[in-house]
């Protein structure tokens, strides 16, 4: 199996968009409509197993999509490796099982463990210490079984409530995001809630950075998220800002969840299955385009007799 890498992406000298999927048909349609490549996070493998997204879904479960969506598409996979896992050689241990599984790059947090996640109530996170990650994540540089896997190092400072006020914080992110490079990080990604603390990660860190915008977030009492002016940049205007990725995990997601809720709620309303189809189409006329009936006819036609 060949793996698609982003390392040679980013000698194209132009934006990654890296598009988040959850199952195989998802990472198709990414496919199809022209992303740089998919991304598998947690919170995504979560929710469509109804479950919150505190590391209930297992390492395994994401290495198994991760295989079959290696096998359907042709884009580098991307995935969220949460805290890694556990110590050191635990996350070696997934981190070559991702690789075998055609991964093209993880991204590890420093968020410690138990598991946490910013969109979890009541929102208020730790940070494990850096070091404790920046041994991770050396580790993980050194046991890499192609050397066009990138591991990207995540400091959650914007994400934990630890520090007083916005110049500690900003002390303590560019701590963590230069001691996870000093480990051999292959990019840093920036949790950036407005256009101005993208310039200022830029201004201070050198080498790939990726950021991660999620669809439908603002600026919260309970949870900090996104500020308008984040949100409106194009991805074209964030490699301007210094971006070379941006990773975009629920976007799809959410956009299906709605789409579907909205449908019942419809058929309900009207007791007719009739009412949908304008608006929402319907499954048959798309059994060619994403189930491989093609490659069926393809088989049969060569290989079955009487055909």
């Amino acid at each position: 199996m060949n793996t698609p890498y982003l390392k040679p992406l980013l000698k194209e000298n132009r934006p990654l968009w890296i598009m988040g999927v959850h199952d195989v048909v998802s990472a198709k349609i990414a496919e199809r409509a022209g992303f740089d490549a998919v991304g598998v996070q947690s919170l995504q493998m979560a929710f469509v197993n109804g479950q919150p997204d505190i590391g209930v879904v297992t390492p395994n479960e994401i290495v198994d999509m991760c295989r079959k969506i290696r096998r359907s598409i042709s884009l580098p996979i991307v995935v969220d490796f949460e805290q890694g896992f556990g110590e050191p050689y635990v996350s070696v241990f997934w981190m070559n099982e991702f690789e075998r599984a055609g991964v093209a790059a993880v991204h590890i947090d420093d968020y410690g463990l138990p598991y946490k996640c910013p969109f979890i109530p009541p929102h208020v996170m730790n940070l494990e210490s850096m070091q404790e990650t920046a041994d991770k994540i050396r580790a993980m540089a050194g046991e890499k079984l192609n050397s066009e896997f990138m591991v990207i190092g995540r400091p959650g400072t914007y994400v934990a409530r630890v520090h007083p006020d916005e110049e500690a914080r900003r002390e303590d992110w560019l701590r963590r995001a230069k001691t996870y490079q000093a480990a051999g990080a292959d990019a840093i990604m920036a949790i950036c809630w407005t256009k101005e603390h993208a310039r200022f990660f830029r201004s201070q860190i050198d080498g790939p950075l990726m950021t991660i915008r999620t669809l439908g977030t603002e600026i919260m009492a309970d949870r900090v998220q996104y500020a308008s002016d984040m949100m409106e940049l194009t991805v074209d205007e964030l490699y301007e800002l210094g971006y070379q990725m941006q990773i975009e995990p629920t976007t799809m997601l959410g956009v299906a969840v709605n789409a579907m809720v909205e449908a019942l709620a419809l058929e309900k309303q009207t007791g007719k299955i009739s009412s949908l189809a304008a608006r929402h189409g319907n499954l048959y006329d798309l059994l060619d385009l994403w189930m491989n009936v093609p490659e069926v006819r393809r088989i049969r036609q060569t290989y079955v007799k009487n055909q």
